[in-house]
């Protein structure tokens, strides 16, 4: 089936509407089942909230992908791995899983996916064996990046609507990339319909929220972004490729490489939830969970504008350069920033520097 203009729209406005309709059904069950998110020490919400908004998620993607889209090896094993993630993540919901089962899942999935498209690597493996760089250890990365990704989805997954819009502008972004870059028509696709998902679950996520995406949402839409980014990817390896990848996931890598860095740094396990993340930092300068959401919003938007700039435009070393080095200025920067926030507002969750 040729993918025209028309069926592009399909592809946003189908998932759009199932998620708006599936919604409210999967929530009044979740009640009725009691899987429902209580208030806790490092979560914001004051009420119980029906969990497994993820499920619409995955039901308006799974169904119009297999539909509407022209089914390939990467698109089967896509659908594969993200019947693993979900189940993963409705066990995780309802059962609470420990962290090295939940971990355990999510390694299956991004297994099934790059496992199962290794001529898709090849530009990185070809690379790294040019530094005699075994090509085991490079898909073993690759791996370990998509699992990093679905937990710092995971962790951003902390106020009304953050993770669901963060998620929605990263796919509108890669979209773009996807129509500047041509070629696999249907990962275009399969990012429209998430777009149109996530989209469709804000009108019940944003504040003040109906309900919860829980841990089946969350990791799926990590998992997704990060595999389909990949399946964008077309050019060799680069100082640019990597920056501009580093952008377009910019805000989730920021939050979980802080949550790693502090949890260590005060000697805690990097598992144990805190009230350290980035939106924490935010609520605790006095800002509303929707102006706080609206904030990192605006920092997306920013992020995957340069992201696109950087994986679309043909720049000179030295300006690659100087990006990468005002980029790891402006990290150090931010954390420093937000440690002191952190202890001035009593958050207590590292040492000062």
């Amino acid at each position: 089936m040729e993918l025209t203009t028309y069926i592009y729209i399909l592809l946003f406005a189908i998932p759009f509407v199932v998620t708006i309709i599936a919604t409210p059904v999967i929530s009044k069950f979740a009640i009725i089942a009691k899987i429902v998110d209580q208030p806790g020490l490092h979560k914001t919400h004051l009420k119980a909230k029906p969990l497994l908004g993820g499920v619409a998620i995955f039901i308006s993607f799974a169904v119009t992908m297999l539909i509407f889209l022209p089914m390939d090896e990467k698109l089967y094993s896509l659908v594969l791995a993200t019947i693993v993630l979900v189940v993963t993540g409705l066990f995780d919901d309802i059962y609470d899983l420990k962290p090295l089962v939940k971990l355990a899942g999510q390694t299956v999935a991004a297994s099934i996916v790059v496992l199962g498209n290794l001529h898709l690597y090849v530009f990185l493996l070809d690379f790294f064996e040019s530094l005699f760089i075994p090509n085991f250890v490079v898909l073993a990365l690759i791996i370990g990046w998509i699992v990093l990704m679905i937990n710092a989805f995971n962790l951003i997954d902390g106020l009304d609507g953050l993770a669901a819009g963060t998620a929605a502008v990263i796919f509108l972004a890669m979209a773009i990339l996807s129509i500047i870059e041509g070629g696999r028509p249907n990962i275009l696709g399969a990012q429209l319909i998430g777009l149109g998902a996530c989209l469709g679950f804000l009108v019940y996520n944003f504040n003040p929220a109906r309900i919860f995406m829980g841990d089946t949402g969350s990791m799926l839409l990590g998992f997704i972004l990060a595999t389909t980014h990949l399946f964008t990817i077309k050019y060799p390896f680069s100082a640019q490729l990597v920056l501009g990848s580093m952008f377009i996931l910019a805000y989730p890598a920021l939050d979980i490489s802080f949550a790693i860095f502090r949890r260590l740094y005060s000697k805690n396990s990097i598992f144990k939830a805190d009230k350290g993340h980035i939106h924490h930092v935010l609520l605790s300068l006095g800002f509303s969970v929707r102006k706080t959401v609206l904030i990192i919003y605006g920092a997306n938007i920013l992020f995957s504008s340069l992201a696109i700039a950087l994986l679309s435009l043909d720049l000179p070393s030295v300006a690659l350069l100087v990006i990468g080095i005002l980029t790891a200025l402006c990290v150090i920067l931010l954390f420093r920033r937000l440690i002191i926030v952190s202890e001035q507002n009593g958050l207590g969750l590292v040492k000062k520097l």
